[in-house]
């Protein structure tokens, strides 16, 4: 019995040799490496440089991953086409702009299409829409060629695609590269390890070669759903610096761009625009929107209750004065307003047919709204009656 613990023991390592098995002394070169990657308040970084500004709002930002993502048919493409246009064009294109005044280099990688489809979209919008555009401005566009390398990958494998999206990113350098769409890389868009592994070859692709790339992924099928589809649109959430979200309204004939995320400066103002007759975008700069609930169903643009006075009578709750920014989140809480333009629209309405009143407080110099008790459709009741005013 002793001998075989002996020829145990002799063969466990001892408590320093177990040390150096689960943690290995880091190399000189290793430390090397991973200080040379340190950050500091002093250090000597360039700046970020987005190539566009859209609404004069800077995006699309060099070493970073960009997120172009949507339903089936929401204009996914044609917001491309858009973006692909003005990195070459001399005039903005529906208020997206190069940042820089040299036009930019551009990979465009197509998965899903037929070389058709590919080349179509490069006569027939593209060029228009740089044409177009560039006639306005009196100068003659670049030769789109020396800018555009269009590849279509449809008909390789998922393996092939991705090693030839490096081999298109790394020989040509491009400003900015496209992938549409990023799930053709991958055998499972569900695939945890694969979407990180992805993930991690398109970031190392943007910091080594300084471009920005612009990833297109679908969004799930549910209306109510509008994260990105599989563990691939996860990571990519994840990883991207900007997502870009494309809507068609179907009863209008409208498209819609919204920056749904930025890690820097949002971009607040919603891109808008229709195809003409040459199936060409055109922006449309005063469209009001239809706002939609919790479900994405659309809702009625006025209030529930139309009647002005019970509405602001119950905005109340019971007062007879309310405080103008008080008073407003109540009755956007309790009436579904969808925007602040309806209701300031509403409060002037309201005045207007002498049902409230603006008062200013002589103390704290607030602007208040006061019920006004003589108009005839107005009902207070007895506890807003006794109520005392504040002032």
């Amino acid at each position: 019995m002793n001998d075989n613990m002996d020829l145990i023991r002799r063969h466990l390592p001892r408590r320093n040799e177990q040390k150096s098995i689960l943690a290995t002394a880091p190399t000189q070169q290793e430390i090397d490496a991973l200080f040379a990657e340190r950050i500091t308040p002093e250090s000597d970084l360039p700046p970020m440089q987005p190539l566009f500004r859209m609404f004069d709002t800077p995006c699309f930002y060099r070493g970073e991953l960009v997120a172009d993502c949507g339903k089936a048919k929401s204009g996914k493409t044609t917001f491309l086409s858009v973006l692909m246009a003005s990195a070459v064009s001399q005039a903005p294109i529906l208020s997206l702009a190069r940042a820089g005044e040299v036009p930019l280099k551009v990979v465009w990688i197509d998965t899903e299409q037929s070389q058709q489809s590919t080349q179509e979209l490069q006569k027939e919008r593209i060029v228009p829409l740089i044409r177009g555009h560039d006639a306005q401005d009196q100068q003659a566009p670049p030769a789109l060629n020396d800018h555009l390398y269009a590849f279509n990958l449809r008909g390789l494998g998922y393996e092939a695609r991705r090693r030839m999206v490096e081999v298109a990113i790394r020989s040509v350098k491009p400003d900015l590269a496209i992938i549409d769409g990023i799930k053709d890389l991958m055998t499972d868009i569900n695939d945890a390890v694969q979407a990180t592994l992805i993930m991690e070859q398109l970031m190392a692709l943007a910091k080594d070669l300084n471009c920005c790339i612009v990833c297109v992924l679908h969004l799930n099928k549910s209306e109510a759903d509008r994260n990105m589809r599989g563990s691939i649109g996860t990571e990519l959430t994840n990883k991207a610096f900007e997502v870009f979200q494309c809507e068609m309204i179907e009863e209008s004939e409208t498209f819609k761009v919204s920056q749904t995320y930025s890690r820097k400066q949002k971009l607040r103002q919603r891109l808008y625009y229709r195809l003409d007759e040459q199936h060409r975008p055109t922006l449309i700069a005063d469209y009001v929107e239809q706002p939609r609930d919790a479900l994405g169903r659309f809702m009625s643009t006025k209030p529930k209750n139309e009647n002005l006075a019970t509405l602001f009578t119950e905005a109340m709750e019971g007062r007879v004065q309310r405080p103008f920014n008080e008073l407003m989140a109540v009755a956007f809480k309790k009436f579904e307003f969808p925007d602040p333009k309806t209701y300031y629209a509403a409060i002037d309405e309201a005045i207007r047919q002498g049902i409230i009143r603006k008062t200013t407080h002589p103390e704290r110099n607030e602007t208040w709204i006061e019920l006004v008790s003589q108009h005839p459709s107005l009902f207070l009741g007895e506890q807003a009656a006794d109520t005392d005013l504040p002032f």
